[in-house]
């Protein structure tokens, strides 16, 4: 309400100068909604993780390898298979380096013998590294020319070769194979049910025939590592047959096709069929309604 003895051009300033701050929170409400949904930009790398393979790629070949899941603070990641082993602690104090050897008992002839063998080497910085049983003889027959200090014995984390069911061959081979199927080109292709099953028939076979071929190559030189022969088969057989699942009826073309028109819409101010929506019609302003500011 205006005193009536106030000034007619002090009433338009101050009416004026109150319009001036309703454009202002039009303005910041207006950004706060377009900040809280999603822009063109986020929708299209929405899309493009959509159809994203190295992921995929990436799960599949730390299986091959015989990596585990471990959790920290940061959360789950790929770590190489371990295991625990009591090994003789040795230091060197004029290099700073550590020195852990495992105790093996041997049989040879009806006599049994201890074989020392060189697990892990650590420097001054605790970064250490683990030696592969081929390299141990030739550092030990090195490291016996150097007077070190016996630090008793102790747990270390060394890698676990044993658990690694294929060698580099194998994950080399298995991986070419695969990513010819785990691709965006098969997401976005058209298949019916029929054609999936005999792709994945023709599949399972030329890949059965060609680890049963070629599976002592592919390092399964154990019993243990034998017995992850089929498991191996069937999980590349489900992982691809799923790329092939998004493709049935051509469903994963038909989604981004609708993800694609619905950012054309909001692109365009939220029009509908490239044409705009008509507004409500507003009251014509008033200086003297304020419902019309």
């Amino acid at each position: 309400m205006q005193p009536d003895n106030l000034d007619p051009n002090e009433m338009f300033e101050q009416m004026d100068f109150q319009n001036k701050q309703l454009q202002q929170k039009n303005l910041e409400l207006a950004g706060a909604l377009t900040s809280s949904g999603f822009s063109e930009q986020e929708e299209q790398n929405l899309i493009h993780y959509q159809l994203e393979t190295d992921k995929i790629l990436e799960r599949i070949e730390h299986f091959l390898k015989g990596d585990q899941i471990r959790f920290n603070e940061k959360g789950a990641y790929f770590a190489e298979p371990t295991r625990n082993v009591l090994a003789i602690k040795k230091k060197d104090p004029e290099s700073k380096i550590t020195y852990y050897i495992q105790e093996l008992k041997e049989g040879k002839k009806g006599t049994e013998f201890i074989k020392e063998v060189l697990v892990k080497l650590v420097n001054k910085d605790n970064d250490g590294i683990n030696v592969f049983e081929q390299d141990s003889k030739r550092i030990l027959e090195k490291i016996k020319k150097i007077k070190l200090q016996d630090s008793g014995y102790e747990y270390i984390e060394v890698l676990d070769e044993d658990k690694k069911p294929l060698n580099e061959y194998g994950v080399a081979e298995l991986m070419r194979i695969i990513s010819m199927y785990v691709t965006k080109e098969t997401f976005l292709s058209y298949y019916d049910q029929d054609r999936i099953n005999e792709i994945m028939g023709d599949l399972g076979d030329a890949l059965n025939k060609f680890m049963y071929c070629n599976y002592e190559k592919m390092g399964m030189d154990t019993k243990f590592k034998e017995s992850k022969y089929i498991m191996i088969c069937i999980n590349i057989l489900h992982t691809i047959e799923s790329c092939y699942r998004r493709a049935l009826g051509g469903n994963e073309q038909e989604n981004l096709r609708t993800r694609a028109i619905v950012t054309q819409n909001q692109g365009s101010g939220g029009s509908f069929g490239g044409f705009p929506r008509s507004s409500p019609k507003k009251n014509r302003w008033s200086p003297f309604k304020p419902s019309t500011w």
